[in-house]
């Protein structure tokens, strides 16, 4: 009775945290502008499509959905918050669902501890809590994936009775809808096919359950497969191409990634993490049990990412994350145990716990200042900190900009077959901003060696004899103008337009108009 009382108080705890920490990033789904992932998701996801040059669809669609949906109530474009939604509910599912798995493998002090963790780390507080990116969906399905797992693996002692084939059929689902959200599914499942091979749990596949559950995982993906068949296969090259470099070893892109997870899950909580997952490997003694299970999920997405700047890549930070998300409840055992001794280190994680909760409302207080009160540009260019505000605030003043100007029609119009306006950039970044700040006004392209999802939506042929708005930043736009203008019977020059933080201008843009397009720009994809 006394375990039952601590842990209904326990749970209810974590129910409290749970809400708190949905509350929180809702707050900054509100206050953030989207950042430069977010703003491309919105531009590409304006067609149903089954699957994306960067990217599975789940993320896409999400985006899609909720677009079509909310349009009708709230015009175009939809606020950023709206079109977030799903991905804060979606992180906060997983949440509850990584407290569940530890509460069923560990106990619900060593859950709670689990959700502190994860609600703490920055990277899963704001990008896969809260951003229209494919991170949120891929933790999702994959902790359902793993809580399914560990519910047959653990807590079905008769092999292939109804229940586990119920359980097994649900997990393939699961792993389906994470394989349509990142590529990442497939190293989650090279984790748990390599854990069920190595230990006694191999007895499992003679049952038909996990080989029905590959099926469904196939079918449920197949949407990714058709799209890439059908374009060359151009998604899977491009992002195995991220991984390898020609200049031999990348120490300074290797110090990057592993700080960068450093920076994104906290310092501590790395370590604490590391040093737990050994001590309990050691302590537990088998590699067949829920610790060595865990961390057959995390290793193959940290390994293989950070040692990606070895043979040259470039690995990004967050690549490693979903590996992490499978060792937090390690971490939270370890402290669990740790607290029914109540030593130092019991100390030690609460007091942890209270300084990263002090570092992150920090941050929160200085993005809410930055919106509130933006910085001059003196103050921008003594922070040194124009490029990064450049590419990490919504280009407002653009659209109004061009209007005012006769560019751009004020009202969409009045016939939804009617071509709108066309606009070209020279980067993908800078198209993703474009379109998000010019909305459903104009149709924008990339004319670049990497326009990225924006190569899918238009065909530039279709474009022959129209003119076409140019718009880029002033380090790179005179020079990419050369290399369009063939393309034009005349270029002509427009004065520059001011970007806005507040009432302050943080930056111009350049602006031209091509005149009538005489041949489309060579893009390197897709086939026609």
């Amino acid at each position: 009775m006394i375990r039952h009382t601590s842990d209904t108080a326990t749970i209810h705890t974590a129910t409290a945290l749970l809400a708190v920490g949905t509350l929180v990033r809702l707050a900054l789904a509100a206050l953030l502008d989207p950042g430069v992932d977010e703003a491309y998701a919105m531009a590409v996801a304006t067609q149903w499509q089954l699957s994306w040059f960067d990217h599975p669809p789940m993320a896409f669609w999400w985006v899609k959905a909720m677009h079509d949906l909310a349009a009708p109530f709230f015009g175009d474009p939809v606020p950023a918050l709206v079109l977030r939604l799903p991905f804060v509910l979606a992180f906060t599912a997983t949440s509850a669902v990584m407290f569940d798995l530890t509460r069923r493998l560990w106990g619900a002090r060593a859950g709670l501890w689990t959700l502190v963790a994860l609600t703490l780390a920055p990277f899963f507080m704001v990008s896969a809590g809260s951003w229209m990116v494919p991170d949120g969906p891929l933790a999702l399905f994959l902790a359902l994936t793993a809580r399914l797992l560990a519910e047959i693996l653990f807590f079905a002692p008769v092999p292939e009775a109804e229940r586990e084939r119920r359980l097994w059929l649900a997990a393939g689902l699961t792993l389906g809808l994470a394989a349509l959200s990142k590529y990442h599914a497939a190293l989650f499942a090279l984790g748990a096919v390599t854990f069920v091979l190595i230990t006694p749990h191999r007895r499992r596949l003679a049952a038909p359950g996990p080989w029905l559950a590959v099926l469904i995982a196939s079918i449920v993906a197949s949407p990714v497969l058709i799209w890439n068949a059908e374009n060359g296969w151009v998604s899977l090259l491009f992002q195995s191409s991220r991984g390898v470099g020609p200049n031999g070893i990348n120490w300074s892109g290797l110090a990057r990634a592993i700080l960068g997870q450093m920076g994104y899950l906290g310092p501590w909580t790395v370590v604490a993490t590391v040093a737990a997952a050994v001590s309990l490997l050691r302590t537990d003694r088998t590699l067949s049990g829920p610790s060595a299970f865990l961390v057959a999920l995390a290793l193959p997405s940290i390994v293989v990412f950070t040692a990606v700047p070895l043979w040259g890549g470039h690995a990004l930070p967050h690549w490693q994350m979903p590996g992490w998300l499978f060792l937090l409840p390690i971490l939270g055992r370890a402290i669990a145990d740790i607290e029914k001794r109540r030593d130092e280190a019991l100390r030690l994680a609460r007091g942890s716990a209270v300084a990263a909760t002090a570092v992150l409302a920090l941050a929160i207080v200085a993005a809410t200042l930055v919106r509130v009160f933006p910085p001059s540009p003196s103050t921008v260019t003594f922070l040194g900190i124009g490029s990064f505000l450049q590419e990490s605030v919504t280009w407002r003043g653009l659209a109004a900009g061009l209007v005012d100007r006769g560019l751009l029609a004020a009202p969409l119009p009045a016939d939804p077959k009617q071509p709108r306006p066309l606009v070209v950039a020279f980067r993908w970044i800078e198209a993703a901003r474009i379109a998000e700040a010019l909305g459903a006004h104009a149709t924008v392209a990339v004319f670049g060696s990497d326009p990225r999802g924006f190569a899918f939506l238009a065909d530039p042929a279709a474009w022959i004899g129209r003119d076409v708005l140019l718009i880029g930043q002033p380090k790179t736009f005179a020079r990419r103008l050369e290399t369009v203008r063939p393309h034009f019977s005349s270029i002509d020059i427009q004065s520059p337009i001011g970007v806005k933080v507040g009432d302050i201008d943080l930056f111009e843009v350049e602006v031209a108009i091509g005149r009538n397009l005489i041949s489309p720009y060579p893009l390197p994809y897709p086939r026609r």
